[in-house]
């Protein structure tokens, strides 16, 4: 393959720069190598489509290609057939072409020449990531399904080798706590394909819905499948309130086959995800006789995490998930089914005498290794069927059973634990993978669970972490981006949810990790957006946000997207195309509400930022802390005197700890009258943001010499769900040039150990 791509590039090369390749190749995820030759290859319709007889993926593929491109095009595009590969290619033709000189299973070159296209391959699945590169080269509109007009449909000339970096490139869907209908199932297969991931992780059931026909046990789906109603608002509101409507629904085993063969055929396998033994409500509903208690149970109606479980000490339970398994895995023909085996609470087994009988019996030490015998049994019920299985990090604890391959999602130790024992991991940290955390704003967002993830730090992932050597690094298979549905209720949510997310994963995920470039992918990403637009999808324009950062009494602006024009306001007013632009940085002397949005093609495609900056007499000035923030800083160095005042839901301008103090020392320069300090705290305990247990104010003339002026209790217990509280302190007048504040964490959460984080905003001094 090496020395076939040499002696294309020597023959066809040109004196053009890597500036211009880049222009013209504005394909996701970036390919390995592009050459860009002299000219354009134009479709026509009287372009024919080769591809090798008596070969059926080979065909899927061609039939695929022929498709989208007759969709956008409306051009009635003719396939044929060839038995031998031709030695020469026709004019005006696109070649489908078997090479087993290409190394990789997946990989493919692509030649665009002005008079013919040539993919070569090895396999029909190299063959369709061509066809997907292939599509983008022809532009946006290519992204249509029905024929878009006045488009010139051509290909720069170049020559490209590619093929990716990881063998699993992998997206997650939720269907528990919503349901979605197989027509979106689909779309959502579509735009996974198009971007060239190979699987798509279906989780089916959940303490909120069962969502997969079982024949042998109807009332999975009867009574597994519907819960009462539906929790409205955010888990941590209070008083809980719902929508008091029924909520149902399931796939039956033909619509399951149906998808199956949907996804085969644009080379995705598909990954089942059947919860155990924690996340059963749903199940438990319907055969109470499962569960360590009989029962009743009901189909979980809020989110979290239920202590009603699979009793592990009862074999009516293993016979039951025997069952279930033998008919999930005669419809998902892929290695692996997915078993969760996450978020299991140990409360039932600890107090049930079959658990207890079975700990006994086993010789096991505890209720972790309980677990660990729960799974090693589902792996040989699974191998059964010829089958692997894969579980969330929690398999780990009690004993990795052989052979299971490891979902690391809370960071990557769990990741790491299974490589160093020699078994495989796929990689989906909640700081880079969870796509249902907001990744804008939140006060301009729509609910979301939780957290913060941007495109951009999505773009950053690794996913081998550096402490593996080369030969643990082999055992990480890939990554995968999670789409949890607790507070994503249409297929439209989804879609804005997951893109252009998944499109910075996908890029992860395929090209080397010297070929990814920030700069350049968010270059090429405002160009694939109008592919998304044409394509109808509902994705997150929060590329366009402006940011402001203010320093030395000067807002300074900036968006991601270096061609955009950034309109600005001073008067409160909403910008338009009129308004001033960000030429350099804006002063400001007085409290000040600034607006601000991205122009671009005259278009505001973004939301409008808006900014209050409160001028005081600490604003702009320096501070140290004894721990620095990590990820919630604020957005800049000295956020928490930047004038800006944080807002409920938006973590923008607040400044957040984990199990930390704050105790931040301001100097304010020259010794300066005071007549009153105050600070916002934010509570959000279904986050793990808690307030402080007190604040205490100190002043210093010296910096070294502090002397406290005020303290508050803050009673912690009274302060839940999601809320902003205020503590001044008063001084009268005071002269000092230091302010040291010290706010005492809340500590670890009581009953689990887990860390708390405390955020603070502005530090007022009047």
């Amino acid at each position: 393959m090496r020395r076939l791509f040499l002696f294309t590039f020597l023959l066809y090369s040109t004196s053009k720069s890597l500036a211009q390749v880049s222009t013209v190749v504005t394909v996701i995820p970036q390919p390995v190598q592009a050459y860009v030759r002299e000219g354009k290859f134009e479709l026509k319709p009287t372009t024919r489509i080769h591809f090798p007889q008596g070969k059926a993926d080979w065909a899927t593929v061609a039939q695929y290609f022929m498709g989208i491109a007759q969709a956008s095009t409306g051009f009635q595009l003719t396939g044929i057939p060839y038995q031998t590969v031709p030695t020469s290619l026709r004019e005006n033709g696109i070649y489908f072409i078997p090479d087993e000189r290409i190394e990789q299973s997946e990989g493919y070159q692509l030649e665009i020449m002005p008079l013919f296209v040539a993919i070569r391959a090895r396999t029909a699945a190299g063959a369709f990531y061509g066809a997907q590169t292939l599509r983008q080269m022809f532009g946006p509109s290519m992204g249509s399904s029905t024929p878009t007009k006045d488009s010139a449909w051509t290909a720069a000339a170049c020559i490209i080798t590619d093929y990716p970096r990881f063998s699993y490139r992998g997206m997650h869907l939720d269907v528990s706590r919503h349901f979605f209908p197989v027509t979106f199932i689909k779309r959502y297969i579509d735009l996974l394909a198009t971007h060239k991931f190979n699987r798509f992780h279906w989780h089916l059931t959940d303490d909120q819905g069962w969502r997969i026909e079982i024949k042998k046990y109807p009332r999975l789906h009867q009574i597994g499948g519907c819960r009462e109603e539906t929790l409205v608002g955010h888990a941590t509101d209070a008083p809980p309130r719902f929508d008091g409507k029924p909520y149902c629904g399931y796939y039956t085993q033909e619509e399951i086959r149906e998808v199956v063969e949907y996804a085969r055929q644009r080379f995705i396998t598909i990954i089942p995800e059947i919860e155990m033994p924690g996340h059963a409500s749903a199940a438990l509903a319907a055969y109470p006789e499962l569960g360590c208690t009989g029962g009743p149970y009901k189909v979980a109606k809020t989110w979290g995490v239920f202590e009603d479980v699979f009793c592990a000490g009862n074999d009516k339970t293993f016979e039951f998930l025997a069952d279930v398994l033998k008919e999930v895995c005669a419809l998902f023909p892929g290695e692996y089914i997915h078993i969760g085996g996450d978020e299991c609470p140990k409360t039932r087994w600890k107090a049930c005498p079959k658990c207890q009988k079975r700990i006994s019996t086993e010789k096991l030490k505890n209720e972790d290794q309980l677990q660990s015998y729960f799974i090693r049994r589902i792996s040989e019920i699974v191998a059964r069927y010829g089958k692997k299985i894969i579980g969330w990090d929690e398999i780990l604890e009690g004993g990795l059973p052989a052979g299971a391959t490891v979902m690391s999602w809370r960071g990557n130790d769990g990741g790491i634990a299974a490589t160093k024992a020699g078994q495989y991991a796929i990689m989906c940290p909640t700081s880079h993978c969870y796509f249902d955390y907001y990744q804008s704003d939140p006060a301009q967002e729509p609910l979301a669970i939780g957290g913060f993830l941007t495109v951009q730090r999505v773009y950053d992932y690794e996913p081998v972490p550096a402490s593996l050597t080369a030969e643990e690094a082999r055992f990480i298979l890939g990554a995968q981006g999670n789409v949890w549905t607790e507070y994503i209720s249409t297929p439209e949510q989804v879609e804005y949810m997951a893109f252009p997310r998944a499109c910075a994963l996908s890029e992860v995920l395929w090209t080397p990790a010297n070929k990814r470039a920030p700069g350049d992918f968010m270059r090429r990403l405002r160009n694939h957006f109008r592919f998304l637009e044409n394509m109808g999808v509902n994705y997150a324009r929060s590329y366009y946000d402006v940011k402001a950062t203010f320093n030395g009494g000067y807002v300074s602006l900036s968006t991601a997207d270096a061609q955009a024009q950034i309109k600005y306001t001073l008067d409160g007013s909403d910008p338009k195309p009129t308004s001033p632009g960000m030429y350099s940085p804006i002063p400001l002397s007085k409290t000040t509400t600034l607006k601000a949005a991205a122009l671009v093609d005259g278009k505001f495609p973004g939301r409008i930022l808006t900014v209050r900056y409160v001028v005081h007499k600490a604003l702009n000035k320096p501070y140290t802390l004894s721990t620095q923030p990590s990820q919630y800083s604020g957005g800049e160095k000295y956020a928490l005197t930047n004038g800006s005042i944080g807002a409920l839901r938006s973590w923008y301008h607040w400044v957040g700890l984990q199990d930390a103090d704050f105790d931040p020392v301001i100097d304010l320069e020259t010794i300066t009258p005071i007549q009153k300090i105050s600070v916002n705290f934010l509570v959000g305990t279904g986050y793990l943001i808690y307030p402080p247990r007190s604040i205490e104010v100190f002043t210093s003339n010296d910096g070294e010499n502090f002397a406290s002026v005020g303290k508050r209790e803050i009673p912690v217990n009274e302060l839940v769900g999601n809320r902003i509280e205020n503590v001044s302190f008063n001084l009268n007048g005071i002269g000092a040039r230091y302010v040291k504040l010290v706010a005492q964490r809340y500590g670890p959460l009581p009953g689990s150990n887990e860390k708390t984080w405390l955020f603070l905003d502005e530090i007022m001094v009047e």
